[in-house]
Parts: C-alpha cells; sequence; structure tokens
C-alpha cells in the first residue's frame, strides 16, 4: 500500500502521468469516507496494472512512459485530518503516514482535471456540495450506501453507480472489487497483493454497523455476507474476538476528543445541508455543550459557514449507547420550527423527547438508536424546501 501511494504522489509532483483519476470522498472525512476512497483508487491502479501487463504482450516497453494516476483525495484541509481521530489511527495501525497521502487543500482540484480525459469516482456520496460542482462533468462511477437523490443529478448518462442502502460504503466497494476483479483475474487477487485493504474495509464495516448489532440495525444481508468474505481472507484465530476487539479499539480512537477544542469537535465530522451546520460528535451532545466555550464556537462556526442553523448530533458508545440531538439559531423562532418538525418526521421517527429546556438551543434524547445523520439528512431538506 505504502508503495503505491508513495509513488503516485511522486506521479504527481512531478507531472509523470498521463490522466488524473480521481477518487474523493464525502466532506465529513469520517473512516468510511477515507477508506473507501483509499482502497478503491488502490485497486483501480492494481486494476490498471493488471491490463498493462497484457497490453504490454504486443506493445514495445520502451514506449510506454507514461500511464493514469490513481488519486485517492481524503476530503478534508490537512491540518482538519488530526480531527479524524479513528482515521488517524486505522492508518497509523497499517504504517501509512499521513505525508503520503493527498487532502483536499494539497492541490488545485480544478487544475488537476483540466485534462478532458480525466476521471472522478465519487465514493460514500453522490449529492455534490455547492463547492464540489464542478466535478460532475468528470464523475464516471459513484458507490454510495446512501438513499437515491436524483436532485441536482447531472452526471453524464454513461456514468457507473453502485447506489445501495447497507451500513457501511465498504461493503459495496468490496463487492464492487471482486465483480471488476473477475474479468482480468481471480476475485481474491486484489485482496491477496493487498491484505491491508481487507482489514481496513473489515474494519470500517465492523465500526460503522457496529459489530452487525441487531440493536442498532445498521447492518444488511450485504454487509454481513461481505464481512463473511473478508475475514475469510483474514483468517482470525477467534472471529468474535477480533471482531470485538476492533470495535473497541476503533470506537475508543474515535471518542478519544480530549485534546480537542469546542471549534475542532464541530469541524471533526461535519456535514452542511444547505444553511444547517450538522456536527456528528463521538460524545453525547450535552456533554459538548457543557463546555464553556461551546456556544460561542458554534455561532463562529455558523458565521464562517454562511449557515443559519445547527443540529448537533452525539453517541455515547461507552456502555449502553446512547443518542441525543440539540437545534440552535441565533434566530430562536426558525430554530424552534425546525425542532417541531424534526419530532413530527416519521421517515424514520428520530424519537425525540426534551427533558427539560434552555434558552440557548432545544436539547432532546433520541430514542431511535438506528437514526444517524443519514436519516437527519433529508428531513433537514425537506425543512428547507418549506417556507419557514
Amino acid at each position: 500500500m505504502n508503495e503505491y501511494l508513495v509513488a503516485t504522489l511522486d506521479k504527481l509532483r512531478t507531472k509523470n502521468y498521463a490522466n488524473v483519476n480521481i477518487v474523493i470522498g464525502n466532506e465529513s472525512c469520517d473512516l468510511d469516507s477515507s477508506v473507501s476512497a483509499i482502497v478503491y483508487a488502490c485497486f483501480l491502479y492494481w486494476q490498471s496494472k493488471q491490463i498493462k501487463c497484457n497490453e504490454s504482450m504486443n506493445v514495445n516497453r520502451d514506449e510506454q512512459t507514461k500511464y493514469d494516476i490513481f488519486i485517492p483525495i481524503l476530503n478534508v484541509n490537512r491540518e482538519d485530518f488530526a480531527l479524524k481521530t479513528e482515521v488517524t489511527y486505522l492508518l497509523k495501525t497499517h504504517g501509512i503516514d499521513k505525508n503520503v497521502l493527498v487532502f483536499r487543500d494539497d492541490y488545485d482540484l480544478k487544475g488537476l482535471l483540466a485534462n478532458t480525459n480525466s476521471k472522478v469516482t465519487l465514493v460514500d456520496h453522490h449529492v455534490l456540495s455547492t463547492k464540489d460542482q464542478f466535478l460532475a462533468p468528470f464523475v464516471t462511477e459513484i458507490i454510495d450506501h446512501r438513499p437515491l437523490d436524483k436532485t441536482g443529478w447531472t452526471y453524464n448518462d454513461s456514468a457507473h453507480s453502485t447506489i445501495e442502502v447497507v451500513g457501511c460504503c465498504c461493503t459495496l466497494v468490496a463487492q464492487r472489487i471482486k465483480d471488476l476483479s473477475s474479468p482480468i483475474a481471480k476475485d481474491l487477487d486484489f485482496f491477496n497483493a493487498y491484505p491491508v485493504c481487507s482489514d481496513m474495509l473489515h474494519s470500517t464495516i465492523i465500526l460503522d454497523t457496529i459489530n452487525l448489532s441487531k440493536t442498532f440495525n445498521k447492518a444488511t444481508p450485504h454487509d454481513v455476507k461481505i464481512l463473511l468474505f473478508l475475514e475469510s481472507l483474514i483468517k482470525p484465530a477467534d472471529y468474535e474476538n477480533y471482531r470485538k476487539g476492533k470495535l473497541e479499539r476503533l470506537t475508543n480512537a474515535r471518542s478519544d476528543v480530549s485534546e480537542l477544542t469546542a471549534a475542532q469537535l464541530l469541524r471533526k465530522d461535519l456535514k452542511i445541508v444547505g444553511e444547517v451546520l450538522v456536527p456528528t460528535f463521538p460524545i453525547l451532545v450535552q456533554e459538548f455543550l457543557e463546555r464553556p466555550d461551546a456556544l460561542e464556537a458554534l455561532q463562529t462556526t455558523l458565521t464562517q459557514r454562511s449557515c443559519n442553523l445547527a443540529v448537533l448530533l452525539g453517541m455515547h458508545l461507552k456502555g449502553p449507547m446512547r443518542r441525543d440531538v440539540a437545534v440552535y439559531s441565533a434566530d430562536t423562532t426558525r430554530a424552534t420550527r425546525l425542532s417541531r418538525f424534526l419530532q413530527d418526521w416519521t421517515g424514520p421517527a428520530f424519537g425525540l423527547s426534551s427533558p427539560g429546556s434552555d434558552s440557548r438551543y432545544i436539547y432532546f434524547t433520541q430514542s431511535n438508536l438506528s437514526a444517524t445523520r443519514k436519516q437527519y439528512v433529508p428531513a433537514i431538506q425537506a425543512f428547507l424546501n418549506i417556507k419557514n
């Protein structure tokens, strides 16, 4: 893996390539998004090598001076990568240093895509933010596990899409790799060549599905099938303890925010939906709001991001899982309307109840433990589509 990443970075810096192929995750840059981008870009690189090897039998090797370059882009600025504690933890355990990775602000993406033969693969999202609309003409493939949203769909008809509601996008990435490997090699060859990819995919599925927990109901049969496939490659001595150990280590890494400021916590796992800031915390929102600088940091972030509302989503994973939510805005009337809208939402119902009141924000506990930001986004979009 490191050899591929170092070689890619070297070609990128020296411009020693023919065409650019970018694989980019969503702006939250969580573990699912990061691993999906890195692993799938690595696969595309491997796939290209297999095809070139076959073609080289009939081509003079001296003529093969430049090849396509496959770049995984971590969709976060380099300075904010330290906020993704579970991502940094997993990559570090596999000896992958941040200096061999490419971050959002490392290069001018518009400049990289100047060549008309450039291609973009979207993983873990298929709705582009306003700042990323320029990517649309170059998108040739989409792999995402969110419900299909055709709003603003401007991709070419030839773009291949794998969009299926599963617990983890890495499930779909692993399946796509299996499917694409068959025509050029055995479906295990890539995973055997890059065992680190098998482990990173497996780790991410374990974390995102909370070890296939039925309580949280995030895992689908497809997630289970791919997890078992990856375990057939990894061959752990004790499957049950292997899974539990991974979940515990990754959960601890994600929850370790002791060194982060309130402003950093807001950026750790952030998504913006229209004018609404939607950060997810690896701690309860209640714990975040108890920080003395929390509301000041929240208002500053809203201003910086040109947002008027915030929906804060928190979770507690150590011990019995708990989730909570807070809605905040300087415009208390809009905050109240959004709060009521979320309480009345039924697709699915979030199970929001208010244990008390605070004049500065509207706070709820959430009884539907399986509802994550993925379920909140459609509700927020529906709220924004009506006149408030």
